[in-house]
């Protein structure tokens, strides 16, 4: 479903902040997780967790059609899993992914050529990706370190976001729409405490819509676990 909105008066500072906080929480994530990867060699047996939260940032890569015009945007991974058995974990992944446009290479198809000639003729443009998958997580023993593969499904949200300057005045358009997606990937967790760890992403989403979006998320993640999983 696609839905199409003509321009509106562009809050400039507003974009340009959302853009600069998720760098800060990218450096931030991945300076505290080299952090306890040098600190944290002590703990490497640690036991199962029925539960496990991940914050995590990094770098999304654009692939196929998608990747036309577009350069490697950032990432906010957010990931909760709960163990239903010794290898199986239910998981739930939510993502935001920003990428920029090159100048002149924006999809214009997105908009009506009124809309973009209101918008002037210098335009620039970003895609913003947002979603969420629900899957199953397939994870080896946690010590001294677990390998990791997932699979889900759910929903992506792809915004296309039009920015120019009209009689002085700018201006912002936009087009959004929410299709299914599949999210396959893999990693590595490795505890850094009985209830802080580190993990490495790497992530293929594909959403299902008129342009088959499709992205490698890679992500370093902090992960925090609950609820010890009593001895059998």
């Amino acid at each position: 479903m696609r839905k199409r909105c003509g321009p509106a008066v562009l809050d400039g500072p507003g974009v340009q902040s959302r853009a600069e906080g998720m760098k800060q929480i990218v450096l931030f994530l991945l300076t505290a997780g080299v952090s306890l990867l040098s600190t944290g060699t002590a703990y490497a047996q640690v036991q199962e967790k029925r539960m496990s939260i991940s914050l995590g940032g990094g770098r999304s890569i654009p692939s196929g059609g998608f990747a036309d015009g577009k350069t490697r945007g950032s990432l906010f991974l957010l990931g909760v899993t709960v163990r239903v058995s010794e290898t199986v974990h239910l998981a739930f992944n939510g993502h935001d992914n920003l990428f920029s446009v090159k100048r002149g290479q924006h999809d214009r198809d997105r908009l009506s050529d009124e809309t973009l000639q209101r918008l002037g003729p210098e335009v620039d443009a970003n895609v913003s990706l947002e979603g969420a998958n629900f899957g199953l997580m397939f994870k080896t023993a946690t010590s001294p370190a677990a390998v990791h593969g997932v699979g889900g499904i759910g929903y992506t949200r792809s915004i296309d976001r039009f920015f120019g300057t009209a009689r002085g005045t700018k201006l912002t358009a936009f087009s959004s729409e929410t299709s299914f997606s599949i999210l396959l990937g893999g990693g590595v967790h490795v505890p850094m405490t009985s209830t802080v760890g580190l993990a490495l992403d790497v992530r293929y989403i594909r959403a299902f819509n008129d342009r088959n979006i499709q992205w490698f998320p890679v992500a370093a993640s902090v992960v925090f676990s609950f609820w010890t999983v009593a001895p059998q």
